[in-house]
């Protein structure tokens, strides 16, 4: 992954990133309950588990335990970096479950961030899927295996532009189930994303 440096005074409203922070729990705003009718698993069975705090800039993982897997996750910025004016120039680059489904990441531009990951067991845990890299400003679509949905998912960038001051030039502009429900799809203002999906 990168960042792209780039010169200029423009900055992006930060409200798409702070709609990052609702909802975190749940899939395209559906609950879970919702999406998946199909897993059973009992309350007592449901564990969530909550990363370390991240170094400035660096991801912090959930990661389920043994015999368990990812069905949600989230995250919480413990420090959000802002401009000398006051405003938010931060980024949420990642917020997606692993590769292998068995945790959660999540990434700011800047600041720190905590990773949370609600885990199942392995055996009532969706399938995780990752699709390509996107071009620039394009979509990413991970696709789900014949007769499964997507039930979560998130994103991972892959480039995210900030201008010569250090302040935010990108955002996750769509980070949602496809229309048919048969995948994840991220993509972002400006550079290239990776849409990860659970898929059930």
């Amino acid at each position: 992954m990168r960042t792209v440096q780039l010169r200029g005074k423009q900055r992006l409203a930060a409200g798409v990133v702070a709609a990052a922070f609702v909802g975190a729990a749940t899939a395209g705003g559906v609950t879970l309950a919702q999406a998946n009718p199909a897993a059973k698993a009992p309350v007592s069975s449901v564990q969530v588990v909550v990363g370390p705090e991240s170094e400035p800039g660096q991801p912090s993982s959930a990661r389920c335990p043994e015999g368990m897997g990812a069905i949600n996750g989230g995250f919480q910025a413990t420090s959000f970096h802002r401009s000398n004016g006051g405003d938010p120039y931060d980024g949420v680059t990642v917020n997606a479950p692993f590769k292998d489904g068995k945790g959660w990441s999540a990434m700011l531009m800047t600041g720190k961030v905590i990773a949370r990951v609600v885990c199942v067991p392995e055996d009532q845990a969706p399938q995780a899927v990752v699709g390509p890299v996107s071009e620039e400003a394009a979509m990413s679509v991970a696709r789900c295996p014949a007769g499964t949905k997507a039930i979560a998912g998130g994103y991972v960038r892959e480039t995210w532009y900030k201008n010569g001051w250090g302040e935010s030039l990108d955002d996750i502009v769509v980070n949602a189930p496809n229309d048919s429900g048969s995948g994840w799809a991220a993509k972002q203002f400006a550079g290239k994303t990776v849409a990860r999906a659970l898929c059930s």
